[in-house]
Formats: C-alpha cells, sequence, structure tokens
C-alpha cells in the first residue's frame, strides 16, 4: 500500500485493496457511458471513436492501479468508510464496463447486419483497424459475427453457415505458434468423417461432443486488406488439411478490454477475398 493511503488510516484498520478506479477516473468513465452511440444508427466514425476512447480509459486505469492509486476501506470499526458499498460497486462496473466496450460495439454491429449491413461492415473494419497483434495462448470461445464476402448472397451462406458449421472457437499453443478450430459433433461433422475427413481430426482429451480439426500456424504479419496494419495470422496451407481449408487465412486482433476480432480470406487465384468476421473470448478455467 502506498504509505500516503496508510497514513490517511486510523491506528490499527486493517486496509482491503478493493482494485477499483480512483474517484475522479469513475466521473469520467460515467460521462463516458452517457455518450455510447445508439447501437443501431450509430456513425461508424462514432463508434470507432467511442472505442479508441476507451483504449485511453484502460490505459489510465492501468497506470493508476500500477502506481498504487487504489482506493483503500479500513475496518467498520475504525468508523469512517471512504469507499461505500455502493461507490466499489460502481467502480468495478465502470472498469467492466471499459473492458467489455468493443465487444459490445462488435455485437451491436452484428445486430445491425440485417438492415444496415454497409454501415455495419464499416464499424466492424473500423475496429478491426483499432486492433493490436494478440499473443493468444489455451481456448477461446468463438462467435461468427458475420459472413462478409461482398456477395448478395451473404445473407443466406450467413444462415446456412450457423445452422450447418456450428464452430465453437479456436484452441491456441503459443510455445509452437500453432492451434486448431473446435466444433460441435453433429450430421455435418459425421457426414464429413464418412466420406474422408476423419484424418483431419485431432486426439484430444476434450469432452464428448466436440470436435477439433483444421490445425493451423499463426505467426505475426502485415494485414491483408490493410498491409500498414500488423494482425495475427493463421495460416492452413501448411497443416494437413482438405484442399478448401488450405485456402483459407484467419486474421485476428486484440481489442481493447482483450476481445480478439477476426476476419476470415479466402485465397483465390490473384487475390485474397474476405468471407467472415468472427469474434474470441478467452475460455478461463
Amino acid at each position: 500500500m502506498p504509505s500516503a493511503a496508510r497514513d490517511k488510516l486510523p491506528l490499527g484498520a486493517p486496509a482491503i485493496a478493493l482494485q477499483t478506479p480512483p474517484d475522479h477516473l469513475i466521473e469520467r468513465i460515467n460521462a463516458y457511458r452517457e455518450r455510447e452511440p445508439d447501437p443501431f444508427v450509430g456513425e461508424p466514425a462514432a463508434v470507432e471513436a467511442y472505442v479508441r476512447e476507451a483504449a485511453e480509459l484502460l490505459a489510465e486505469l492501468e497506470a493508476a492501479q500500477s502506481e498504487g492509486m487504489i482506493s483503500y476501506t479500513p475496518s467498520p470499526q475504525a468508523g469512517r468508510l471512504p469507499n461505500s458499498e455502493a461507490l466499489r460497486g460502481q467502480g468495478e462496473g465502470s472498469a467492466r464496463y471499459l473492458h467489455e466496450a468493443a465487444a459490445r460495439a462488435v455485437r451491436f454491429a452484428r445486430a445491425r447486419l440485417d438492415q444496415d449491413r454497409h454501415n455495419a461492415l464499416s464499424i466492424l473494419e473500423r475496429l478491426f483497424g483499432l486492433g493490436s497483434v494478440p499473443a493468444p495462448d489455451g481456448r477461446y470461445e468463438g462467435e461468427l459475427v458475420g459472413v462478409s464476402t461482398g456477395l448478395l448472397s451473404d445473407p443466406f451462406f450467413e444462415w446456412i453457415t450457423r445452422i450447418y458449421l456450428p464452430w465453437q472457437g479456436k484452441t491456441f499453443d503459443a510455445a509452437s505458434s500453432t492451434g486448431d478450430n473446435v466444433f460441435s459433433e453433429n450430421v455435418w461433422s459425421r457426414g464429413m468423417s464418412m466420406i474422408g475427413w476423419p484424418e483431419y481430426r485431432i486426439p484430444t482429451n476434450d469432452l464428448p461432443g466436440r470436435v477439433r480439426v483444421f490445425p493451423f500456424r499463426s505467426t505475426p504479419a502485415p494485414g491483408i486488406e490493410n498491409p500498414t496494419g500488423r494482425v495475427l495470422r493463421l495460416d492452413y496451407a501448411d497443416s494437413p488439411n482438405p484442399l478448401p481449408v488450405r485456402r483459407m487465412v484467419d486474421e485476428i486482433v486484440e481489442l481493447p478490454g482483450g476481445y480478439m476480432l477476426g476476419k476470415g480470406h479466402m485465397r483465390g487465384v490473384r487475390e485474397f477475398r474476405r468471407v467472415c468476421y468472427f469474434g474470441l473470448t478467452k475460455v478461463h478455467g
């Protein structure tokens, strides 16, 4: 505990670290929350600016914690509680809100895809541009954000994908820069195993009903659509994958708060075509 904070406590009052933002930062975060763009009509530039500001506030929060600017509450016997339960809860909620701001913006964009596809895709592209190269390790829960081939058939392919390709996420091994994809076992996956794909399955001790397939190698690289940006590229070409999968290249970036946004690309004759956006969230425990 910083000596200044310790000196303010009454004699004999045990201090408990609360890991909540300083009061002035809580007030700024609350004001920030009031400015959140409308989920369904917010302009792409406004959403980008909002998530960018979340990153700045998260950096300030991290700096405050590293410098020991953390609130402390003496025991009730001291007769003085600088941080009430309500204020402590507000601080913890403010920090959580910042960490979830980018993921919330992605999910709001996904909800807009059916009615406002142009702006929804613009938001996803802008958010992707805010990301940094991640260093994932372990299991990550996945969500298909949206199919994005640039074709009029996008909604149809999105519907087919959600029903017949029950993708659950990815597993990463940071030490070997490798990973694989996790799917639910269903009629589709059992059918694929009968027509010659069982060799692409990865032996694991996963729970029944899960299938791990399609291994990849991960390397930091320039972005396919934006070469000036850096991404973590997941390449399936050098792994024992079916031919269609070998043409795939994924890119992922980490957004403020830790949520990872990804793009799937298909390698064509002369260029790559983006086919989807997806999200990844760390599975703990």
